[in-house]
């Protein structure tokens, strides 16, 4: 199908083909970043927890400060916190890791409403346009009567529902990558809540290295 045919096949879809094809282009370039950012926001952190835990036992915090310069995800970006702050009162330090934690939601859920909007507009911009084409094959047909070939009628009838299925072909998979991707943050935060107990516990093998003037 070349782009002509499917230019064609849009138009069918009457006035809200344009609508429904921006909302599809703006769907898939989130779920397309988003695949992205996942991909690259994981971290194993059973592992990098226990290997920043050995060498603060050994005192040497800038070591391990450097070594999570290299790693990405939410895990390393709390370890990184908690031992530059290794210094303040525990209390300090929860709210400086609840405080980053929230900002990494943030970052994980950015982009996402966007999928909610587009899986709830696109079936209602469907039906809008199917009503609309149906409406406009009535109108011929009222304006015509007794001369009124009906299969015309029925293919814009038939043209008319093209509006709906590409609201639907719309709608349907963000709806499923919404809900996949809200899953994946609610997991990423649990899996947070579960590591700051960890890396509390990381902080308090603390040694008496001062990281105060680290950059």
């Amino acid at each position: 199908m070349d782009l002509s045919q499917i230019w064609g096949f849009l138009a069918l879809g009457g006035p809200t083909a344009i609508p429904l094809l921006i909302a599809s282009i703006f769907s898939v370039a989130v779920i397309l970043e988003k695949i992205f950012f996942f991909l690259r926001y994981r971290d194993s952190s059973f592992r990098l927890i226990k290997k920043i835990e050995l060498l603060v036992e050994q005192n040497d915090i800038l070591t391990a400060l450097n070594e999570l310069k290299g790693e990405k995800g939410p895990n390393a970006k709390l370890l990184a916190t908690a031992l530059s702050h290794h210094s303040e009162d525990p209390a300090r330090i929860r709210e400086v890791l609840q405080a980053v934690g929230e900002d990494e939601i943030k970052k994980m859920e950015k982009h996402l409403p966007i999928l909610d909007v587009v899986s709830m507009i696109s079936p209602l911009l469907g039906l809008l346009g199917t009503v609309l084409g149906i409406i406009s094959s009535f109108n011929i047909l009222g304006a015509a009567v007794g001369t009124a070939n009906p299969n015309q009628v029925s293919a814009g009838i038939a043209a008319a529902l093209i509006s709906t299925a590409l609201g639907l072909i719309i709608a349907i998979p963000s709806a499923i990558f919404y809900s996949y991707f809200t899953n994946k943050v609610a997991a990423k935060a649990h899996e947070m809540n579960l590591s700051m107990v960890d890396i509390m516990d990381v902080v308090g093998n603390r040694g008496d290295s001062d990281v105060q003037n680290y950059t």
